[in-house]
């Protein structure tokens, strides 16, 4: 939530003019030190004035302070303000503009977005601050509250782990962090039980599929499997004391066990991921001083019978978003149907849900996919719906297609679901491509708008999209959009080698048409296609989740070629 809650517009704060200033950067005491140095480099670098740095009462004058919501006790507009855990205040009076968090690990996100706002200061990926110079600064007085949507914001990108990208860009990971309080991550089952050891004494703790014992699953009915799970989740327990939430969660296949016991509990609770519930829940009431999270993902997507089955009040449910036109509106598109229904059948459940959503194409990283406002509108429905927790699922290889544009626009997107997207992609643009800033906006334009044509998923491939998409047409207009981007700048630039990046992508989506459609392929074109590619052969790049490299890729290409 964003709220003015006073405007003072004819009244100003003349923080900086002509490069000076009477103003000092004052903190309570020494562990504020962190936001203050932050503040104080990047109006030094926008300015060239270096503000002091004072410990001392917030209750100053002319001063920038820094602090905690209960520092700010003296001053009534501060204090009464309501902030969840993450929430902001910048108040901004003539001679004080104060820069307030909820708690104090959080002190720099109210002079990151300061500094965003009014010195149009970013971090758009991992080379650091970008900001212009300026000679004055004047603000004016008013007040801003804003309370993030989400209070865990974690975005599975490459720059995503960058500190700095972290700090300016308000990633907090889930698991990914040295303070995490979670114990493992997810697809845990089997870091239970010892699988070889007890395929072979005894297979019945296994899934039953077409009457044989198979290790894609445990048989979640079996009570001897309950019990060593149970004894090794709390050795575990025992060992870690500072985790508090374990996750026991499937393996990452739909193969489960087809025993009498477990087809009873499937149909009694009406979801096939019945067993593995009523197991995490025994686990859950066995562990009442942790959290137990299991995967609402595959087979386990679809909610149990409310009537039939009632979640114990610590278990932590992780809803995968695997279905859908990424192209088009969670909220109102068909294609979302059953992702509604479920999620909302889990929220009957629990409010204790973070969302598992996926934002690239893991089997084609290279191929451009245009779900950019899909994003947006994703982060708005589960808004709406009042989640707390977010998980986006990135790119985590070095490469891929819009990979530093679309981590910073998802990232901007966690903190405020609500902004403006073609305004993002703009400030990216404007950063990475310079002069041709205004033709990749078009081009993403088109993208965009091409994709609500069809039908885009996080695992399709381009041939499935070569009448559509990617129709001869639209791929001779995305090169001609890319042709004149490049004539705009200057070769060995920055700005050049980005743009060669897009055109990366489509030569990647261009063989791989080629190479796949045989009732379409023309070995002249592949060829051609291929010699294009391989002008990028040294780029350390993958071309899928599995860390093929582009040149494995080329070479795989050349022989798909001959044949």
């Amino acid at each position: 939530m964003l709220l003015f809650l006073y405007n003072r517009a004819s009244a100003q704060c003349r923080l900086i003019t002509g490069s000076t200033s009477n103003f000092a950067i004052v903190i309570p005491d020494a562990s504020y030190s962190n936001a203050a140095t932050l503040f104080q480099n990047v109006v030094n670098k926008a300015t060239g004035f270096k503000m002091n740095i004072k410990q001392g009462n917030v209750s100053c004058t002319n001063c920038v302070a820094i602090g905690t919501q209960t520092d700010f006790k003296e001053d009534p507009v501060i204090n009464k303000a309501s902030l969840n855990s993450d929430g902001i205040i910048m108040d901004i009076k003539k001679s004080r503009i104060s820069l307030v968090s909820k708690s104090a690990d959080r002190l720099e996100y109210p002079v990151v977005e300061f500094l965003k706002k009014y010195l149009n200061a970013n971090v758009f990926d991992t080379t650091g601050v970008k900001v212009n110079r300026v000679a004055n600064l004047t603000v004016a007085n008013t007040t801003t509250v804003y309370n993030p949507p989400f209070l865990s914001r974690d975005l599975y990108y490459k720059n995503g782990f960058d500190e700095s990208f972290m700090d300016w860009n308000e990633i907090n990971h889930i698991w990914a962090t040295k303070d995490s309080k979670w114990g493992n991550f997810v697809h845990t089952a089997y870091q239970f039980i010892d699988v070889p050891k007890y395929f072979k004494s005894n297979p019945e703790y296994f899934a039953l599929v077409n009457q044989k014992r198979s290790t894609t699953q445990l048989c979640y009915s079996n009570d001897d499997v309950y019990q060593i799970v149970l004894k090794n989740l709390r050795d575990k327990i025992r060992n870690a004391p500072d985790k508090k939430i374990w996750s026991f969660s499937q393996l990452d296949n739909n193969n489960v066990c087809q025993c009498d016991k477990c087809q009873a509990t499937e149909k009694r609770l009406g979801t096939r991921g019945g067993p593995l519930f009523e197991f995490v829940n025994r686990l859950a009431k066995d562990n009442p001083d942790v959290s137990i999270s299991t995967l609402a993902y595959g087979f386990s997507a679809p909610p149990p019978s409310p009537d039939k089955f009632k979640l114990a009040s610590n278990v932590v449910i992780v809803f995968c978003v695997t279905q859908g036109n990424k192209g088009r509106d969670i909220a109102t598109d068909a294609s979302f149907g059953d992702m509604r229904k479920w999620l909302t059948g889990w929220l009957g459940q629990t409010r204790k849900i973070i969302i598992w959503d996926y934002i690239v194409n893991f089997s084609h990283l290279l191929m451009p996919y245009p779900n950019f406002q899909s994003i947006a509108q994703s982060l708005q429905y589960y808004k709406s719906l009042g989640i707390k927790e977010i998980f986006l699922q990135g790119n985590i290889q070095k490469g891929g297609e819009f990979a530093d544009l679309r981590c910073y626009v998802a990232s901007q997107l966690l903190w405020n679901p609500d902004a403006d997207v073609n305004k993002l992609i703009k400030q990216y643009a404007d950063y990475a491509y310079g002069p041709a800033s205004a033709d990749v906006q078009q081009l993403l334009g088109n993208l965009i708008n091409n994709g609500r044509q069809t039908d885009i998923n996080h695992y399709y491939a381009p041939d499935r999209l070569s009448t559509s998409l990617f129709s001869p047409d639209k791929m001779d207009n995305y090169y001609g959009n890319l042709d004149n981007s490049l004539k705009k700048v200057p070769k060995n630039s920055r700005y050049y080698d980005n743009l060669m990046q897009i055109r990366l992508d489509f030569d990647y989506t261009n063989v791989e048409i080629q190479r796949t459609n045989k009732k379409q392929r023309d070995p002249q074109k592949l060829n051609k296609a291929i010699l294009e590619l391989q002008k990028y052969s040294n780029t350390n790049t993958s071309v899928n989740e599995n860390n093929k490299t582009l040149k494995d890729y080329i070479n795989d290409s050349k022989k798909a070629d001959k044949n």
